[in-house]
Order: C-alpha cells, then sequence, then structure tokens
C-alpha cells in the first residue's frame, strides 16, 4: 500500500492514524488534506516516504474528489484585545524524581487495571515531567480522539500524586507514544510561521480554537519573540487563539 485516506477531529490526528496504519513515522510521511476548511472532521491522505501521491481533486475509487487544503491560517474580522488581559496559567510544580516514579507507578497500576498493560517512561519535555506510556497493542486506545483518553489519566494521576504527596501543585504530563509531543512541536512551528507572518504583513491571524493546554504551549512560545503577543478569545475550556503585532 502506497498511501492511505484517514479521517479525524484534527489533521495531527488523522495523520498519526494514517502513519500507523502504513508503519511509517509521521515525520516522513506525504500529506494532503482533503477535507474542506471548516470541516467538523478532517481527511487527509498519507503515503509512504518517496510516494507521488494523486493530483488534489483527481477522483479516486471509492472516494469523492478531493477539495484543496485549508489556509494556513484564518485571517477574519478585527479582535480587540482587552486592556486587562493576560494568560491565565495555574501555578505548578514539577515533581522530584521520587514523587515521579511513585506517579508511573501508579499510572501503570492503573493501565492494568484497565485492561490496557504498559510500561511508563519518565521524561523531561518543555520544563515538564512527562509520563510517557509504552503499550504498542494500545496506543489508539489509550490516546482517544484527539488525545482525550490521554488527557483523562493525566487528570487522574495528577489527583492522586496531589493527593499522596500533600502538594495540589505538582503537576505531570501523560502521553501515549509521544502522541502530545509530536502534536506540540507542530503547534510550535505553525506559531512561529504564523507569528512571522503576522510580523511581515500586520494585522491579525487566528489559530482556531485550541484546548486550554494548547493555548498555553503558544502563549509561552510566542512571549520569546519580539514584536507579537497573542491571545485567547470565547468562553469555555476550547477558545479562539489571535495572533497580532504589537504596537
Amino acid at each position: 500500500m502506497d498511501y492511505i485516506e484517514k479521517e479525524g477531529l484534527s489533521v495531527p490526528e488523522a495523520v498519526f492514524a494514517a502513519a500507523r496504519a502504513l508503519g511509517i513515522e509521521e515525520k516522513d510521511a506525504q500529506v494532503q488534506v482533503l477535507s474542506a476548511p471548516g470541516a467538523r472532521r478532517v481527511k487527509v491522505r498519507v503515503g509512504i516516504p518517496g510516494v507521488q501521491l494523486p493530483e488534489l481533486g483527481a477522483v479516486q475509487s471509492g472516494s469523492g474528489p478531493a477539495t484543496a487544503a485549508p489556509a494556513v491560517a484564518e485571517r477574519e474580522e478585527r479582535y480587540e484585545k482587552p486592556v486587562d488581559y493576560a494568560p491565565q496559567a495555574v501555578q505548578r510544580s514539577a515533581p522530584d524524581p521520587g514523587q515521579a516514579q511513585r506517579a508511573a507507578d501508579d499510572l501503570e497500576r492503573l493501565l492494568e487495571a484497565m485492561g490496557t498493560p504498559g510500561k511508563v517512561e519518565c521524561k523531561e519535555r518543555a520544563g515538564n515531567v512527562v509520563l510517557n506510556v509504552l503499550s504498542p497493542e494500545h496506543e489508539n486506545l489509550l490516546i482517544g480522539r484527539r488525545g482525550q483518553t490521554a488527557e483523562a489519566l493525566q487528570t487522574l494521576i495528577n489527583e492522586f500524586m496531589g493527593r499522596r504527596e500533600g502538594d495540589p501543585s505538582l503537576y505531570v504530563v501523560v502521553d501515549v507514544a509521544d502522541y502530545h509531543g509530536r502534536a506540540e512541536l507542530r503547534l510550535i512551528e505553525k506559531a512561529k510561521t504564523l507569528a512571522d507572518q503576522v510580523l511581515k504583513d500586520g494585522g491579525q491571524v487566528s489559530m482556531g480554537q485550541l484546548s486550554a493546554a494548547e493555548r498555553r504551549v503558544v502563549h509561552m512560545t510566542l512571549k520569546a519573540m519580539e514584536g507579537v503577543e497573542s491571545f485567547s478569545v470565547g468562553q469555555g475550556s476550547v477558545k479562539k487563539l489571535v495572533i497580532q503585532k504589537k504596537g
């Protein structure tokens, strides 16, 4: 099989599923986005390294015509940044090695009880302690839609750790097969690309609807860049993140 088409709630999720099915690394995949901008589910065509994918618009057997890939950024009506705006960041503390290992042991026991056993490795990423689950037979299940199952496990483990250690500020990230790590790198790359675009052209660009964790990654990334700023608009846990030129 030279290429495959998969659907997901986001491009990274769909590409991840397709790459796993083809047995290749996501970074080596040839990718075309087939869904129209704004579609509720994203469809991608992913090929093995070196494969020449069909031209967009070509009709494939058993599928409809492909549509053009969505634009890299969403340019729309002007958003006003609140005068008193400040990204809301919960105070977090990294556990020490002993605390992190106890949390990893808790996670392994939880996985066993769920019927999805796996090994947990402790690592560091972007200043956070990461408990990365290695469970080849259950990776897709433990990741869940757009990483929601991994996030639920993370909530449970942090609750366990905070109560046992007597410090609710302790925080670890739970990942599965580095799924969130890869998605985070792509998010950082996109944020920097859009920030460079804003610096060049001015105005605003929106990165679309992002979760609180995704917005935090973007805010921290752009905080280190001169001349740009970011803010969120909307209500609830998922909000639209806007990047604009300072001044």
